[in-house]
């Protein structure tokens, strides 16, 4: 398995763009050791040239021009980036599925849930159909022991875990979330049977790949 660390800032990136605070404002001035990020989100990949993009940022245009390998194409327009899973409906999440639309179609996976919010509230995919008929959503069943498969990355298996975390605030189920609002990640590489786990915004390894 193969993990790009695209991002690891929370909400609004490292310095946030309105935060003015001395670890903000140090970077601002480069006076400090700690370097700008940009928010949380990871590719996966068995291969080197086929990626799964997991939480699509705001900052996605700047994350995939600083990773070649996600750039990369054979033809003159294009890139390695073969499906997005988001693991909730959070803007900080979703975002950059708007940035990805001259790229479309693409395969989206998520939850009922969040495909409801992302169709109705907070209506991306519905406004995505109009490029190249939008993404094809896939919703995944966080009660399957089985997980799901994606077929550009054959060899790793996906696995839902469903969290205990607040709905977004333009949810209709602020404050009285459902399972399947928010959703962890289990990812196993079946050849040789390691797993990475993802959380929200944040990814923690089992061992290094």
């Amino acid at each position: 398995m193969r993990i790009e660390v695209l991002g690891s800032s929370a909400g609004g990136g490292f310095p946030q763009w309105n935060c003015h605070c001395r670890m903000c404002q140090s970077v601002r001035d480069g006076t400090s050791r700690a370097e700008p990020r940009t928010q949380s989100s990871i590719a996966v990949s068995d291969d080197g040239d086929n990626w799964v993009v997991i939480n699509a940022s705001p900052d996605i245009r700047q994350q995939i021009n600083a990773s070649p390998r996600l750039a990369r194409t054979e033809g003159t327009r294009g890139s390695s980036i073969r499906a997005v899973i988001v693991t909730d409906a959070q803007i900080d999440h979703t975002t950059g599925l708007l940035i990805l639309r001259e790229g479309l179609p693409l395969e989206l996976y998520c939850t009922q849930e969040v495909a409801q919010e992302l169709s109705t509230t907070y209506p991306i995919l519905s406004m995505m159909q109009h490029w190249e008929g939008g993404y094809q959503t896939h919703t995944v069943d966080i009660e399957s022991p089985d997980g799901w498969r994606i077929p550009a990355v054959p060899h790793l298996a996906f696995y839902p875990i469903s969290l205990s975390s607040n709905a977004p605030p333009f949810s209709p189920y602020r404050n009285r979330p459902r399972p399947g609002d928010n959703i962890g990640l289990k990812i196993v590489d079946t050849e040789v049977g390691q797993p990475c786990f993802m959380r929200l915004g944040w990814a923690r390894l089992s061992r290094q790949y």
